[in-house]
């Protein structure tokens, strides 16, 4: 996005006038305060800190699982089979047409 800004800036800075390149100047200004604040807000992924909350062990324990809800996953199947389990036509409708308009945008 910030990126985008600073084309935008540029291209303006080519063809514009006296006005136009003052505005230019107090974009820059509040696109520079903007890269400050995300170059200050960077976390460290890298130091192995996941979380205070979440410890390695935790991590661990969670990695041996598998992250589906087994218990879930097998009533959701066997109401399936029963034909017991509830589909909202529409929404599947609109959800399928959504789809399709953004793959043909």
């Amino acid at each position: 996005m910030i990126d985008q800004i600073k084309n935008k800036i540029n291209n303006l800075n080519n063809s514009s006038t006296g006005a136009e390149r003052a505005e230019v100047k107090q974009a820059k200004v509040q696109v520079a305060k903007v890269e400050q604040s995300v170059t200050k807000n960077k976390v460290s992924v890298d130091g192995g800190k996941v979380s205070q909350f979440v410890t390695k062990e935790t991590i661990k324990d969670m990695a041996k699982q598998p992250p589906i809800d087994k218990i879930s996953t097998s009533r959701i199947k066997s109401a399936i089979a029963n034909g017991s389990y509830p589909l909202d036509l529409d929404k599947i409708a609109d959800a399928l047409f959504d789809a399709y308009k953004e793959m043909k945008d």
